[in-house]
């Protein structure tokens, strides 16, 4: 299932990364960033958050408070996360004690996402919006509209 993570405290931000690559730090981004960089697909089967923009990126953790984008390591527990369990956080399955978490409650571009012993507080609580295949699309086609320069 294909979505965003919206930030409770601050609805026009979202879960995403700075960059595209392994190790890249969770952070947040305003929900009219690049697709790329903030949608997700979550495998409710497996537990793991895929970016959507490549088969091999998740979520993962060391344990420690940081989030990074890292390589898919099929059956790796700091790589499967539970949605379900306490409605409107994201807990890790390894660290069954922790939830995803903004930096000091931040609210602005670029702040971290982190990993943090779960106290129930609005900087932990997130909802997945999904998108149907259809409105993939009608996104990845405006913004795609938008970088075409002008032929005016």
């Amino acid at each position: 299932m294909i979505g965003f993570f919206k930030y409770s405290s601050c609805p026009n931000m979202v879960i995403g990364i700075s960059d595209q690559q392994a190790g890249s730090a969770l952070v947040l981004k305003p929900i009219n960033t690049e697709l790329r960089k903030i949608l997700w697909n979550v495998n409710m089967k497996t537990g793991e958050i895929i970016l959507a923009a490549s088969d091999d990126m998740v979520m993962d953790t060391s344990g420690s408070s940081s989030i990074t984008l890292q390589q898919r390591s099929k059956g790796k527990l700091s790589q499967q996360w539970d949605m379900a369990t306490t409605r409107g956080f994201i807990r890790n399955k390894q660290y069954t004690t922790h939830v995803i978490d903004s930096l000091n409650r931040g609210t602005y571009d670029g702040n971290s996402v982190i990993l943090f012993p779960y106290n129930g507080s609005e900087a932990q609580q997130w909802k997945f919006v999904p998108m149907d295949e259809m409105s993939v699309n009608n996104l990845v086609e405006e913004v795609m509209a938008e970088e075409e320069p002008s032929h005016d």
